[in-house]
């Protein structure tokens, strides 16, 4: 239906039939979406356990004896009392190991379940000793180790460092990478291209504009041409660019079934916006991929969108659409890394399901987790030799101080890609633009050291042509 990506005017009476077939056969579902500090944060330890919950059955195994109190040991610290078993009173001694519960009967032969989190980070959590009381006098023989029924670890969440990573390095495929604007080299226009998993793209604060200017290194201004590749935000700071780039990620992570949903709902890109509060939304009409290509548009050709307002109102439809299904991360899957939705779609009276979108079927992913390298290693640059670009993969053990030089024959320094830069551990990638440069062999040298007093030093460097 070609008509799903035009402006509201051009939707008519179509439209509102259309959201009235959607609301009619809805189906409850929940999406996600990422802000712009959660993007640009440094990455959880995300699949680590921190602890575990356990549950443990004591059964009163005495002969018509009843009890009504219970004492036991645990092998960990016990770090919060989830289910008492009935128990009304409760206590913790010995470092947070011992137990004490009581204010309830049990009569013989009964049993009575304890359910516990503790800071054990495995298998194994067992009660070394415990006994039951009666009016705080011990009733029966002290009982031997008794094993937990179950044990449930408890994971640390990804957050937005995480699905940044994730994203860049397992679906966005290099070297296409993710492009913000449109590529047209003809008009004097310009663009981005994001390749890595940087977290210094986030976040934007700055005004809501088109591609215009960006910030040379000393301090001045030059006209945005051209396509410019994993750009930090101090190269051109502009608040509708970070909620683009974020929306778009949540379109792919969506896309690829690393976000909810994955069932036969519509796809998170394919809802249409629609606010009938507000009929002078400039997003009105469209579908979320719609909304995409007119930012897009907008960014790359200034000239075409004049007004100043238009970049604001856009800024504020995409960041409205961020928002609505931001909150806390929860995986249900780390590997591969899948999220849970957040809020439900009917909590936005402004956003429709798409019945006229092709239906979204199960994504199946072959890649496994981002995986921390156990040594720091630098690539060969690719390709080699080159014109008049080139890409130099690292790979870091550990998060680090880095920087990556490039000098000529004779040893003089020609470029600095990286200086002191701090790095998080996993694969990192940095283009090189010699098209200032003659042709000729160069080397670079990566020079990188662990943060922190324990931190390993690595340095390598390497030969590449630039062939002209």
């Amino acid at each position: 239906m070609k008509s799903k990506s035009y402006r509201l005017s051009r939707w008519g009476l179509s439209l509102g039939l259309l959201i009235l077939v959607a609301s009619a056969v809805a189906l409850s579902q929940s999406y996600r979406t990422f802000n712009q500090v959660d993007l640009g944060g440094k990455k959880a330890k995300a699949g680590k356990s921190i602890g575990s919950t356990v549950c443990f059955t004591f059964r009163n195994d005495s002969t018509g004896l009843t009890v009504n109190s219970l004492h036991a040991r645990v092998n960990a610290k016990i770090v919060s009392v989830n289910d008492s078993g009935g128990f009304p009173v409760v206590s913790l001694s010995g470092k947070d190991k011992v137990i004490d519960l009581s204010g309830k009967s049990v009569a013989a032969g009964d049993s009575v379940k304890i359910c516990l989190t503790v800071d054990k980070k495995g298998d194994g959590a067992h009660a070394n000793f415990w006994w039951w009381d009666t009016n705080g006098v011990q009733a029966g023989n002290k009982r031997g180790e008794l094993a937990a029924d179950n044990t449930t670890l408890i994971l640390i969440q990804p957050n937005g460092g995480n699905v940044r990573e994730y994203l860049y390095k397992k679906v966005i495929r290099r070297p296409n990478g993710l492009l913000v604007g449109l590529p047209n080299s003809t008009l004097g226009t310009g663009w981005i291209r994001y390749k890595t998993a940087d977290r210094k793209y986030f976040p934007h604060s700055g005004a809501a504009r088109c591609f215009d200017e960006l910030t040379t290194g000393s301090g001045g201004t030059k006209n945005f041409v051209g396509e410019l590749k994993n750009p930090h935000v101090k190269k051109h700071d502009n608040s509708l660019l970070g909620e683009l780039h974020a929306l778009k990620l949540a379109v792919i992570a969506n896309d690829s079934g690393v976000a909810a949903p994955d069932s036969l709902a519509t796809k998170f890109g394919d809802l249409i916006y629609n606010d009938a509060g507000n009929l002078a939304d400039i997003c009105n009409g469209r579908t979320i991929r719609g909304i995409i290509r007119l930012a897009d548009s907008a960014l790359t050709y200034c000239d075409s969108f004049p007004s100043a307002a238009t970049y604001n109102d856009l800024k504020s439809c995409i960041a409205r659409i961020n928002t609505a299904f931001d909150g806390p991360y929860e995986a249900d899957n780390m590997s591969p890394l899948h999220l849970k939705g957040t809020n439900d779609l009917s909590a936005f009276a402004w956003l429709h399901p798409n019945p006229a979108a092709v239906p979204a079927t199960a994504f199946h992913r072959d890649f496994g987790p981002v995986s921390v390298p156990e040594q720091s290693s630098l690539a060969q640059n690719y390709p080699n030799p080159f014109n008049p670009t080139t890409s130099i993969t690292f790979s870091l053990s550990e998060e680090s101080i880095v920087s990556l030089k490039v000098y000529n024959v004779i040893g003089q320094e020609v470029a600095t890609l990286l200086n002191n830069e701090q790095l998080e551990d996993g694969e990192e990638s940095v283009e090189f633009d010699a098209s200032l440069f003659t042709s000729g062999v160069y080397f670079y040298r990566l020079s990188a050291r662990g943060v922190g007093e324990a931190g390993d030093a690595f340095q390598s460097v390497k030969r590449m042509l630039l062939v002209k």
